[in-house]
């Protein structure tokens, strides 16, 4: 699954949220984002709670799995971090 394909999926089917919303409020966001921030944020609320877990990885790891436009890539033979 490529980074395009993984952004436009479904995270929360009750609300319709996808990765790239998620991404984009904690993008937004000043300082730490929680779970419930980003329904309010999407203007939604939580209904059956199943995407709650996914959504808090979504935001643990999106300082770091997001490129960044501009970013420098890594040499080439070299490993990312």
């Amino acid at each position: 699954m490529g980074l395009d394909d993984r952004l436009r999926m479904i995270v929360c089917s009750c609300n319709r949220l996808t990765e790239a919303a998620i991404r984009d409020c904690a993008a937004r966001a000043q300082g730490a984002v929680r779970v419930m921030d980003v329904y309010g944020m999407l203007g939604c609320q939580a209904q059956c709670g199943r995407c709650a877990r996914t959504i808090a990885d979504i935001l643990s790891g999106a300082d770091r799995a997001a490129p960044v436009a501009g970013a420098a890539k890594p040499k080439s033979g070299a490993r990312a971090a």
